[in-house]
C-alpha cells in the first residue's frame, strides 16, 4: 500500500525545487549553495577560501597553482571532501583532508545529496610544465537530478571545443563559471589564438561561443579582475564581454562583483 508522506519528505521536495546560490570570491574561486550542501571551487588566496565559510566538498580543476593552491586549502576546514583531478592527489595528501578523492572525465561521485559529474575541458595538464598528469578536468554540480545544475570549466585554451557540445547534450545547466582571460590584456589572447600556439587561456568573445555550445542559462564569468599582469586595466575582459553579448542579443550574462552572489534557477 502507499507510503505515507512525512515531514521528511516535504523537507525533500522542497530542496529539490529551489534555486542554488552562487558566489564569485575571485579568480576562479567560487562557493555554490545547494540544499543542503555546499561546494567551494578552485580556492585561491585563504582569505577567500575563509571568505566561502563552511563547506561539504572542495572542487580542484586542475593542479596549476592558481587553482590548486596548497596555501589556500590550508584555510579550509578539513572535514570537507577534497576533490581533484586524477593524478593530482600526491599534492595534497598531506595536508590532512578526511577524505581526498581523484576524478577523471566522466567519472560519478555522490556527496550528501549532491551529484559530482567530471567532465572534459581544453588545457595544459600538468602542474609546473606540460605533463601527461596531473590531468585537466570540469565538474557539473546538481542537488539531486531535478535540481539546478552548476558548471565550472576550470580553464580553457583555444582547442577545439566540441567536448561543450557534448556537456550540454548530457546536462540541462542552469549556470557555467567559464574563464575570460584576465591576466593579460584581451589583444593577447586574440594574438595567441590566431599566430602563436593556441593559448592557454580564452578571451571574452570565446567564452561566449562556449557559453552557446553548452546552451546554459546564465553565464558567470571568472577568471579576471584579480590575478592579472601590469598590461592593461583588470577591467577590460568584463567589458568585452559585455560589450560581444549586447551586439549577439545573449541576455544570460551576469558580471559578479567578488563576493556578490547570485540565484541560479533550475535548469531547462
Amino acid at each position: 500500500m502507499p507510503r505515507t508522506a512525512t515531514p521528511d519528505d516535504e523537507g525533500e521536495r522542497s530542496l529539490s525545487t529551489v534555486g542554488a546560490t552562487l558566489t564569485w570570491l575571485g579568480h576562479a574561486t567560487a562557493v555554490a549553495d545547494l540544499g543542503r550542501q555546499r561546494v567551494l571551487f578552485d580556492p585561491l588566496l585563504p582569505w577567500r577560501a575563509r571568505r566561502a565559510g563552511p563547506v561539504d566538498a572542495v572542487l580542484v580543476t586542475h593542479s596549476h597553482v592558481d587553482h590548486l593552491n596548497r596555501w589556500s586549502l590550508k584555510a579550509v576546514d578539513r572535514s570537507a571532501h577534497l576533490v581533484v583531478p586524477r593524478g593530482a592527489r600526491g599534492i595534497v595528501d598531506d595536508l590532512g583532508f578526511s577524505r581526498v578523492t581523484e576524478m577523471a572525465a566522466g567519472d560519478e561521485l555522490a556527496i550528501g545529496g549532491l551529484e559530482i559529474s567530471a567532465v572534459g575541458t581544453r588545457h595544459d595538464n600538468g602542474r609546473w610544465r606540460k605533463r601527461a598528469a596531473p590531468e585537466c578536468v570540469g565538474y557539473v554540480v546538481r542537488q539531486g537530478s531535478d535540481g539546478p545544475a552548476i558548471h565550472h570549466a576550470g580553464d580553457v585554451d583555444f582547442s577545439d571545443h566540441a567536448i561543450f557540445d557534448d556537456i550540454g547534450k548530457r546536462f540541462a545547466i542552469s549556470a557555467t563559471l567559464l574563464p575570460i582571460g584576465g591576466m593579460m590584456p584581451v589583444w593577447w589572447y586574440r594574438v595567441r589564438r590566431a599566430h602563436l600556439d593556441k593559448g592557454v587561456h580564452i578571451d571574452p568573445d570565446c567564452a561566449l561561443d562556449i557559453f552557446e555550445r553548452l546552451g546554459a542559462q546564465l553565464l558567470v564569468p571568472i577568471h579576471w579582475g584579480t590575478v592579472h599582469l601590469p598590461f592593461g586595466l583588470p577591467g577590460t575582459p568584463k567589458q568585452r564581454l559585455q560589450k560581444v553579448a549586447g551586439v549577439r542579443g545573449l541576455a544570460g550574462v551576469r558580471v559578479l562583483a567578488h563576493g556578490e552572489p547570485l540565484t541560479v534557477p533550475r535548469g531547462r
